[in-house]
């Protein structure tokens, strides 16, 4: 059951962030190299997630969620540095703003949900 569960966070990452990354720069290799980014971190990120409450508790929630994010933040600028070609702070700058998109859309559905 699980695995379905992540299965559907990853899939609504994928989709946030490559439609949103084809609506910036209408280019269909980089909503590859999106999904390349966020097979790399996502599942990682929400594994994390899933061991840090389990370990510790839905206290650790926030705070293991906003390391996690900011892990997965640098980790996706080098993959869009080193595939798009961008200068670093163009390829920190495109990361923050899709994660921060696929995390409003993974905390709206998390309240729908819960």
């Amino acid at each position: 059951m699980i695995y379905l569960v992540f299965l559907a966070y990853l899939l609504i990452t994928v989709l946030v962030e490559g439609a949103a990354i084809f609506l910036l720069f209408r280019r269909r290799e980089y909503v590859y190299y999106s999904l390349l980014a966020n097979l790399l971190t996502n599942p990682a990120l929400n594994l994390l997630l899933l061991l840090s409450v389990n370990l510790f508790g839905e206290g650790a929630y926030y705070l293991t969620l906003t390391l996690a994010e900011l892990a997965t933040v640098f980790i996706e600028a080098a993959v869009y540095r080193y595939l798009c070609d961008f200068k670093f702070p163009k390829s920190l700058a495109l990361s923050v703003f899709l994660n921060l998109l696929s995390l409003a859309a993974g905390l709206i559905l998390n309240h729908f949900i819960a």
